[in-house]
């Protein structure tokens, strides 16, 4: 049974683990190899400890058993043109797990209901579909981050309208009629 609860400091190593496998196999062909044969489950899990520590970044965790298998944050926006107050920061589901009902559930305690925009990797067709399942929209923003390593990464802004949550429908439809993954 999963259970999703808030990340502690002592969850780091998990959610680096988490992080760095999905990176590589969600990411491949997306970025060159070497960048992400250079991702460090070590170096993630100090920057986990580290973030996790500070509390700055309300993080929810996904486990199996004692397994971490995905992870979510969000938090206020940080693009001066941001379309919404909140953004997802983060949400990634251990590939092995992907389809399950992990990810939307992550993605619920994280965003809830709110307008919420998010930025994903140019190529990531799987993410995207996700996304627009609940509710988000490739809005025409572009932007490019560098990875750890200064590769960069061509990234893509989809935002979301607040939703009508399933309560006040009688039903599971969000807002705009688009039915949740």
């Amino acid at each position: 049974m999963v259970e999703i609860r808030r990340a502690t400091p002592a969850d780091a190593r998990g959610l680096a683990e988490v992080h760095i496998r999905t990176w590589r196999i969600s990411y491949a062909g997306l970025l060159p190899e070497a960048t992400l044969a250079r991702l460090s489950v070590s170096a993630r899990a100090r920057r986990w400890a580290q973030l996790l520590h500070e509390g700055t970044e309300p993080t929810w965790a996904a486990f199996d058993g004692a397994r971490a298998i995905g992870f979510s944050s969000s938090g206020p926006a940080r693009d001066r043109d941001a379309p919404a107050q909140l953004e997802l920061y983060s949400l990634y589901v251990d590939p092995d797990k992907h389809g399950t009902g992990v990810g939307v559930s992550l993605l619920q305690h994280s965003v809830e209901n709110a307008a919420a925009y998010l930025w994903v990797l140019k190529g990531n067709a799987r993410a995207i579909r996700f996304y627009e399942k609940n509710g988000f929209a490739l809005d025409g923003v572009e932007k490019v981050q560098q990875a750890a390593d200064g590769t960069p990464m061509s990234e893509l802004r989809m935002s979301r309208p607040a939703q009508v949550p399933a309560s006040a429908t009688g039903g599971s439809a969000h807002a705009l009629g688009n039915a949740a993954g």
